[in-house]
């Protein structure tokens, strides 16, 4: 398979859901696919059930002392790896099915864990599967027989280590996620050094166990599972509001750059007709293609092909919210958003282009201590409304080199000595540095700041301010610091009279600085994408906005530009639900050259236009 915008869905049986092995139906699978692949869907992630694949039990013996593992039944196993021979059938007839059809596989290999439930072999019970001896020998020996076997069936383009594998028990350390990702990737390669292997992971971190920078190390690619309804902070605003439209495309660059791997949408969803209806979830879905297409996703997977709402075996009957997912309904007719995915589908076979890595304006620096991804969300938000975009980067992580650093709502002690003089470094040599602060230290404050501090409180403070542009907005601090100015410039000042917006020379950069927590702030105010919050961006950053070729003066249109031998491509997309005026802004001496798809006049809803200029 050439590489391309991967268009899919995660697959179960219509029949069987999760159960689909156990109750293999191989003329279900082959209607199923069949109306897939008449909706342009071309990737399917699919799953091997671990209770089903190796069910493993122990036997026991005198005074309960263990004998021996069989499959369940007492029946001694065909084969050295414990592996239902029947199952390996079943998913050798799926993979003869799939590539009749033209289709190309994801296959998650320890599933252990779906949609609520806990699917591992009985031998395995009440054992922590990321330490536990046996679980071990189980896993290696499962992803031994599994890609050994099927290593040769062209239908698979990846592995991915299997579903959230981080939702099968805990692990009390940082080394022991990183030594059970390592065993299962090096587990795999050993038998397939061919393919990409998937991170196939829910909800990562940069400090915590489970954490973005050791599965950029480990896996090929990384995946993000941004439903909105679970993500924190991500929905805090409607399913069709900007910020939760941009939820997706901010979390998913947020792990891939951060990793310096490449990432996936590999399960999105709306979670059904509880949290928005199907109209606005095909809105969700169009946008989504869109937004993450332009910014350098290498694809997006519905969660899931089919409605679930005839099941009843668990998980189907402990979750209702499991059961209303599907791109089709359970007559295996096309919803709106399988309609959205065909219609993307046909517009990228029209273009024909291989669409070149978007330009980033910056990148912002999550510091120690934060909630970084609630950070690093607003951040990214506010950049997008005021026509940048940015990448991420961890502090301790070895510092790009850009034109443009954010340090957003620093807190506690921000970052090492030698990030921190890596930085400086960097803007000494004539890059800009945004800073807003929290309760963070910053050593040689007032050297980098032109900013004196007199003194600071723990106690939270409320005040208006009004922007350089006359935007009026209120601001709120729980470690109120008061500045005087000893070289900086002041922008605005707070109602005693002390800064709040300043900048000042460093070398041959300039430092920004905002006297409150901007991004913090933000995470958990509704609609705050109504109110102007990014027009402090705009303010402070106006040099670096005047040497962008093409802006959008409507907040509601993110941009992107696209450049590969001389030629420039822009993708306008609209994250909102109502028809917006693109208010366009072309700098001389470029023009527009050709309008390859929509109205660069106006966007309809979580719609798109693209175009290039010279």
């Amino acid at each position: 398979m050439t590489e391309k915008f991967l268009l899919g869905c995660n697959y179960w049986a219509s029949n069987a859901g999760a159960d689909m092995w156990r109750f293999w139906d191989s003329e279900c699978v082959k209607k199923d696919l069949a109306v897939l692949k008449e909706n342009n869907v071309e990737v399917l992630r699919v799953f091997l059930n671990w209770r089903d694949f190796q069910p493993v039990e122990r036997l026991y013996g005198e005074k309960g002392q263990p004998r021996e593992l069989c499959l369940v039944g007492d029946i001694r196993p065909s084969n050295p790896y414990f592996l239902d021979e029947r199952m390996m059938d079943h998913f050798q007839e799926f993979c003869r099915i799939a590539q009749s059809q033209g289709f190309h596989l994801i296959v998650g290999l320890v599933t252990g864990w779906m949609s609520g439930r806990l699917y591992i072999p009985p031998a395995l019970y009440g054992k922590n599967i990321f330490h536990d001896p046996l679980a071990l020998k189980l896993q290696q020996l499962l992803i031994k027989g599994v890609v050994s076997r099927f290593r040769k069936e062209d239908s698979i383009y990846a592995w991915d280590l299997g579903n959230e594998c981080n939702c099968m028990g805990t692990v009390t350390s940082e080394e022991e996620a990183y030594s059970w990702t390592a065993f299962i990737t090096n587990a795999i390669r050993a038998c397939d050094p061919s393919r990409k292997i998937f991170s196939g992971m829910h909800s990562l971190e940069l400090e915590g166990y489970w954490n973005i920078q050791d599965q950029g190390e480990l896996t090929d690619e990384l995946t993000t599972h941004p439903y909105p309804y679970w993500v924190e902070h991500c929905l805090v605003d409607p399913l069709n509001s900007c910020r939760t439209l941009m939820h997706a495309t901010a979390q998913t660059q947020y792990y891939a750059t951060v990793s310096k791997k490449p990432c996936l949408v590999e399960e999105i969803g709306g979670m059904g007709p509880m949290v928005a209806d199907d109209d606005h979830n095909a809105k969700f879905m169009r946008v989504n293609l869109f937004s993450n297409w332009a910014n350098g996703a290498t694809g997006l997977l519905w969660w899931c092909a089919h409605d679930q709402t005839m099941l009843s075996a668990p998980p189907y009957d402990w979750n209702m919210c499991e059961r209303e997912l599907g791109m089709l309904d359970q007559n295996r007719q096309p919803k709106p958003m399988l309609v959205e995915m065909k219609k993307f589908a046909q517009l990228l076979k029209q273009l024909d282009i291989t669409l070149p890595h978007r330009k980033s304006d910056g990148v912002c620096i999550l510091t120690q201590g934060q909630d970084h991804w609630g950070i690093a969300y607003t951040t990214y938000v506010l950049a997008k409304q005021a026509n940048l975009t940015i990448d991420f980067t961890y502090c301790e992580q070895e510092l790009p080199d850009y034109d443009l650093y954010f340090l957003p709502s620093i807190s506690g002690q921000t970052m090492s000595k030698v990030a921190y003089d890596s930085l400086k470094e960097k803007v000494a040599k004539g890059a800009t540095l945004y800073i807003s602060i929290d309760d963070g230290f910053l050593t040689e404050f007032e050297e980098i700041t032109g900013l004196h501090v007199e003194h600071c409180r723990n106690t939270q403070e409320e005040g208006v301010t009004k922007l350089p542009s006359g935007i009026q907005l209120s601001y709120r601090k729980q470690h109120p610091i008061q500045l005087s100015a000893t070289r900086a410039e002041v922008l605005v000042k707070d109602e005693k009279g002390y800064p709040i917006l300043s900048q000042t020379s460093y070398g041959k950069g300039k430092v920004l600085f905002v006297n409150f927590p901007l991004e913090k702030m933000l995470i958990h105010v509704p609609d705050f994408t109504e109110k102007s919050y990014y027009k402090v961006y705009c303010d402070l950053l106006a040099p670096v906005l005047e040497q962008k070729k093409v802006i959008s003066e409507n907040p509601y249109i993110g941009l992107t530009e696209h450049e590969k031998d001389g030629k420039k491509m822009i993708i306008l997309i609209n994250y909102s639900a109502e028809s917006q005026p693109v208010r366009l802004c072309v700098k001389q001496p470029f023009v527009i050259d050709e309008i390859l798809y929509g109205n660069i006049e106006t966007l309809p809803p979580c719609d798109a236009a693209i175009f290039t200029i010279r």
